[in-house]
């Protein structure tokens, strides 16, 4: 009898070291893949390289950030008309910047203004618009472009990014 209960003992302790074993093994592997999948963050404030800034850029898409929070206005740029071709800015040599708005029953309206490169910044001028600032080059590539400019809007401070499709 008494072998009999240390058997039964045995086996019961050598199920549930296998199993916690098994646990063990996911809960590292679980750990494993979080920590490799958070740890590689992109870091937007390295050099970007600023050859493809040039061209007509079309609004695509825009997000605010705020307190750690993302929140999108839309999948489309808030001031796209809907059934109007994109909204646009175009950056010219030597300075010029077009900015082509569509309005209401797709009213097309373009201004001219300057705008200027330091480092991974620009700075946009357009009267008779909206669009003006200071804004960081986030991103850059033949085809995306991401502009961020912080401000403050009701108190509370925060980041507006404003994605763009050649």
């Amino acid at each position: 009898m008494r072998y009999l209960i240390f058997f039964s003992y045995y086996c019961i302790v050598n199920q549930n070291i296998k199993t916690m074993k098994k646990i063990s093994i996911l809960f590292v592997s679980a750990l494993t893949l979080g920590m490799i999948f958070t740890s590689c963050t992109k870091d937007d404030s390295g050099p970007v390289d600023m050859k493809f800034i040039e061209g007509k850029w079309n609004f695509n898409k825009s997000t605010a950030t705020s307190k750690g929070f993302t929140i999108p206005y839309s999948t489309d740029y808030f001031k796209n008309e809907d059934g109007c071709n994109k909204d646009y800015v175009e950056f010219i040599a030597g300075g010029t910047a077009k900015y082509g708005n569509y309005t209401t029953a797709c009213a097309f309206e373009e201004k001219t203004g300057t705008w200027s490169q330091s480092g991974n910044t620009i700075t946009i001028s357009v009267t008779g618009s909206s669009f003006n600032g200071t804004f960081n080059v986030a991103s850059l590539s033949a085809t995306e472009l991401l502009l961020k400019i912080d401000g403050t809007y009701a108190g509370n401070s925060g980041t507006f990014n404003l994605y763009f499709t050649k």
